[in-house]
């Protein structure tokens, strides 16, 4: 078996900046959380089992968000370096702003969709354990948290699309990613 070469100092910054976007997404979910929480207890104490957890609520539903965030900020930060590594054009804030812009998106829409539709009977299932608010505000909570995923996958996806590609085809006028131009 050969020894492995040292890993480069690019390397290690690249490792570094992986760790630093999963860390501050993983504190954007904390956040997150805790107004989720705040707007319905019940998804966090039965949808997410946190009754039975013995930390006090709010730091379980802090250490939640946190963990739920990582993977998330690991992912926008390790394209958009691969994105950065193909082209001098990549520009970190307008990468991130196209991801804000779908999460926007996904956030204004799937708790409306997941309120009105209420697609796994959530209503039904609670009735005579949650007051009807009650049940609204879990759907409207779990609205928001899919759309959090949704958003952020979603974003990297249409924006990422250079990245995940095997090798960058140059297009007319030589800039091998419109989306890069900006």
């Amino acid at each position: 078996m050969r020894p492995r070469p040292p890993a480069s100092p690019t390397r290690a910054r690249e490792h570094l900046a992986i760790l630093a976007g999963a860390l501050a997404a993983g504190a954007c979910g904390a956040l997150f959380d805790q107004i989720t929480a705040t707007i319905s207890p019940e998804y966090f104490l039965d949808g997410k089992g946190l009754a039975a957890s013995s930390l006090p609520f709010r730091l379980a539903v802090a250490w939640t968000g946190f963990r739920g965030g990582l993977p998330l900020g690991a992912l926008v930060t390790g394209v958009g370096l691969v994105r950065a590594a193909r082209s001098d054009r990549f520009s970190w804030r307008a990468w991130l702003a196209r991801i804000t812009a779908a999460l926007a998106a996904a956030l204004a829409l799937c708790p409306a969709v997941m309120a009105a539709l209420d697609p796994f009977g959530v209503r039904e299932a609670s009735l005579g354990v949650w007051s009807r608010g009650a049940a609204t505000r879990y759907l409207v909570c779990c609205g928001l948290h899919a759309g959090a995923y949704l958003g952020v996958l979603v974003g990297v996806l249409l924006d990422g699309r250079p990245a995940l590609s095997r090798s960058p085809q140059p297009r007319a006028g030589g800039s091998v990613d419109p989306s890069m131009d900006s």
